[in-house]
């Protein structure tokens, strides 16, 4: 496909748009918005194939221009495209691999932002994919109450049982705008998820604190209230909660964003049925519930300005 042929194309889909509105009864977005999702999708690819023939900065520039006549600059997936054309740049997160067309779930390496890289594990099938997993529970051979040093840098198996690592949380989360979703396993086999529209770890200067606000879901909001959304990480060598008497950490064997002390606790003690002890959540009827199986994972929707 022809780059005049492809920009003829936006631009039809666009004047499209605006056809369709009436001044009487549109109630269509002022931001023009090119395509559905999944024509995005489509379009994306005839879009690397094209500028694999083409100067990086060519085609940038004559996307620039047309999103400069056609586009409001916040349009989100318009964003995504621009960067998408950046084809020397790498993979930031697990979004990007997939937006680059590396859908596969399982091991990959990722560039945050001023790093180098490192290993972390995608799921490219749950709710669309594009996910970066940072906790992963599946059968307790991984021992998880560990010190402050070990939650910081990461420990376990990315094919198994692991925990991505605090400060490698803190960088992707620092480079944009992500939510989190968390996937249990309850220990009758019951699946359940929560899902929360914004997720941040702040640096090690702040004790790898946490911000987590707008919950959906199947499992109940134990993670993103106030019992949890704004504190620090703490483990059992280091005590970062706010419990004077004790350690949360200590006292629930587990390594987390303690208050005084949970509502959730998933890096508990694997099969532990004792009452707000093992993996825990506490569901919507404000019950604690054993979990079997855990993922963690966060996915970008929108990265931030530089």
């Amino acid at each position: 496909m022809k780059v005049s042929n492809l920009l003829s194309m936006l631009l039809v889909k666009a004047s499209l748009s605006i056809s369709n509105c009436s001044e009487a009864s549109c109630h269509c977005n002022p931001i023009i918005q090119i395509g559905t999702e999944s024509s995005f999708n489509t379009e994306k690819k005839h879009i690397v194939t094209v500028t694999s023939h083409l100067q990086v900065d060519q085609v940038k520039q004559i996307f620039e221009n047309v999103s400069s006549v056609l586009l409001d600059n916040q349009d989100v997936r318009f964003q995504n495209l621009l960067k998408l054309l950046d084809l020397d740049s790498k993979p930031t997160d697990c979004q990007d691999l997939q937006l680059l067309g590396s859908a596969t779930s399982g091991v990959n390496k990722i560039f945050p932002t001023g790093t180098s890289g490192f290993l972390v594990r995608c799921d490219h099938e749950t709710d669309d994919g594009g996910w970066t997993v940072f906790q992963r529970r599946t059968d307790g051979k991984e021992d998880f109450y560990r010190g402050w040093f070990d939650y910081q840098v990461g420990f376990g198996n990315l094919d198994g049982e692991f925990w991505l690592g605090n400060q490698q949380l803190h960088m992707i989360t620092s480079q944009g705008w992500y939510e989190l979703r968390v996937d249990m396993i309850l220990i009758n086999g019951s699946r359940v998820f929560a899902k929360y529209n914004v997720f941040e770890v702040k640096g090690i200067d702040e004790y790898y604190r946490i911000f987590v606000d707008g919950y959906s879901g199947t499992a109940g909001d134990s993670f993103g209230n106030a019992i949890h959304s704004g504190y620090k990480f703490s483990t059992h060598d280091r005590d970062n909660d706010v419990y004077e008497p004790g350690n949360c950490a200590q006292l629930y064997h587990g390594a987390w964003w303690y208050n005084k002390c949970h509502s959730s606790n998933l890096n508990g003690l694997y099969g532990s049925t004792e009452y707000a002890k093992g993996l825990t959540w506490v569901t919507s009827t404000g019950a604690y519930q054993s979990v079997y199986g855990t993922e963690m994972k966060v996915r970008r929707w929108l990265h931030k300005k530089k």
